[in-house]
């Protein structure tokens, strides 16, 4: 865990760039059929500094994540927030961290949003994994966006994956959205999202 302190102050000193202003962001997430459920309250400060607590589960595996990190604007409409997570799960008395990267991108009418990251295991049977979660690309036309929605997960030298259309609706509150992802799995995911 002591290697962790430099990644943790690195993250905190890359927040040092202002951005428009503090927001918090609640996300809620399930998935039809596989299960899937999400819960996520995160926290960005003025000066980019991100904390984030969520819940991600499905059948056998509940997973807490607890993290830290920094937005980054490498071009207009794009941000990337590097993450690094402590993760637990009661399931395979798993104990390890996770790094990754939030990504946001909002650019001549069309926009993306994700998360990519790396399981690194400390304690438990579960093994490392790597992931890709809710990757979108749509268009925007108004309130309303249209585009496709990915995820993959590869762990022990076994990929799987799911890829299908989502729509979502933006309003005052933050945004609706569903997709169906098809792949190694079916999936119909339901996303409520408030921003204030």
């Amino acid at each position: 865990m002591r290697s962790l302190v430099p990644l943790v102050a690195l993250l905190a000193s890359l927040a040092l760039a202002p951005v428009a202003g503090a927001q918090t962001v609640v996300e809620a997430r399930y998935g039809a059929h596989t299960e899937y459920r999400f819960f996520d309250l995160s926290h960005t400060f003025a000066n980019g500094l991100l904390l984030d607590g969520l819940y991600t589960g499905v059948p056998g595996l509940n997973e807490l994540y607890l993290g830290i990190g920094g937005q980054l604007h490498p071009i207009k409409g794009l941000t990337i927030t590097p993450m690094a997570y402590a993760v637990f799960a009661k399931e395979l008395h798993e104990r390890g961290v996770t790094l990754g990267a939030l990504i946001a991108l909002d650019r001549g009418g069309f926009k993306g949003a994700g998360f990519a990251g790396h399981f690194i295991r400390l304690d438990g049977d579960n093994p490392d994994y790597d992931f890709a979660d809710a990757l979108d690309l749509t268009r925007a036309i108004g309130k309303w966006e249209a585009g496709v929605s990915t995820g993959f997960f590869h762990q022990s030298g076994e990929w799987t994956w799911l890829v299908g259309p989502t729509v979502k609706r933006n309003d005052a509150k933050g945004q609706w959205a569903v997709s169906a992802r098809f792949g190694d799995d079916t999936e119909v995911r339901f996303l409520r999202i408030f921003v204030f």
